[in-house]
């Protein structure tokens, strides 16, 4: 039986640390983005399928999990940072994934005396998975300039391409969101650490899934004050995807002792381990009236900052693909279920599938 309570516990925080606000955060993110976008093109076309744009940011929590295990194993890594393992601060972690593989995998974690077998699957690969779906929305910049004649198809080149375009960008606003759940920057992700076991799926879904109706409102309201030119934040205006997520980070790892205090504990979690499992008994908390007030204006502002930074990168990409007329776009055909997209910025094992 406890090895069994074992491998639950296990089962339970390895899903919470790859979904990262469920369902509700993680559409409500992107429904917000589509309305603060500035580039008035791309304005017109997100702000008639903001409920597109909530599928597909949680396309790879609500599909592409369920997919097969070689699959899931590549796609989880991207959802997290377990960057403690490696050392120094969140600022100062390098940008270039392939340097990070070589100086650590084979090395002792910073903050234990474990090796590191894998720096994909270990330490994990959030800001990297956001810069391949930006990426790859922006690849077809050609066909989007090439303007339908006459009747077109789903299959045109035109359609296509905006397809691949649009579908990208949602994909990407999934990792956009987890960057900036604090929990999702840290090796502690459910904060046994600190006494506080169960903390990360109580305040991205718990608590969340208990807010008001005008939840989206709110959070495109603080969005839109972090995106006015007279304040707007540092995050939103490096020059990269990878600097932009990785100063997002910075601030979201920032907030983890605010999340912390807010949660109001009447006993706190307990952790052993027993025959080489972990045991795991989550902390007892105060009823949620109590605490529903203190988390509140946190997810807020946790929701607007990767609002405001979808809709800044979402911007970037669209004149980056060369400001196409999107409104041209003609298709009824809907991103229900998308192929998987293996990432591209590491060198997966010759044993395992090719990526896309």
């Amino acid at each position: 039986m406890k090895i069994l309570l074992a491998v639950t516990a296990a089962f339970i925080l390895n899903g919470s640390q790859a979904r990262a606000w469920g369902g509700r955060g993680h559409h409500t993110l992107c429904d917000a983005a589509t309305f603060l976008t500035q580039e008035k093109e791309l304005h017109t076309f997100l702000t008639t399928r903001p409920h597109t744009m909530g599928h597909l940011c949680n396309t790879p929590d609500i599909y592409w999990r369920g997919l097969s295990g070689d699959m899931t194993k590549e796609g989880n890594s991207g959802h997290f940072m377990d960057w403690e393992m490696i050392g120094g601060t969140v600022k100062d972690i390098p940008l270039d994934y392939k340097k990070l593989v070589a100086d650590f995998e084979g090395k002792k974690h910073a903050d234990s005396d474990a090796i590191i077998h894998s720096i994909p699957h270990e330490f994990g690969s959030l800001w990297w998975r956001a810069d391949q779906f930006y990426r790859r929305a922006v690849a077809n910049k050609a066909d989007m300039a090439n303007l339908p004649t006459g009747t077109d198809s789903d299959e045109s080149a035109f359609n296509k391409a905006v397809y691949s375009f649009y579908t990208n960008l949602g994909l990407m606003g999934h990792f956009v969101g987890d960057n900036s759940q604090p929990l999702h920057i840290s090796s502690d992700y459910d904060g046994y650490g600190k006494g506080h076991g169960g903390i990360h799926g109580y305040y991205e879904d718990v608590i969340l899934s208990a807010m008001d109706a005008d939840l989206q409102f709110r959070v495109y309201k603080e969005a839109k004050k972090m995106m006015t030119a007279s304040r707007k934040e540092k995050f939103l205006t490096e020059k990269t995807v990878l600097e932009k997520m990785r100063a997002l980070a910075v601030l979201s790892n920032a907030d983890i002792d605010l999340v912390l205090k807010a949660d109001l504990l009447t006993k706190p979690s307990e952790q052993k381990d027993e025959r080489g499992m972990k045991i795991r008994k989550p902390a007892e908390r105060q009823p949620m009236e109590n605490t529903k007030a203190k988390f509140e204006p946190l997810i807020v502002r946790h929701l607007a900052r990767g609002a405001a930074l979808l809709a800044t990168l979402w911007d970037e990409a669209y004149r980056e693909a060369g400001s196409p007329k999107l409104s041209a776009y003609k298709s009824y055909k809907y991103p229900l279920a998308l192929d998987f997209v293996f990432p591209d910025y590491y060198e997966i094992k010759k044993d395992e599938p090719a990526k896309n």
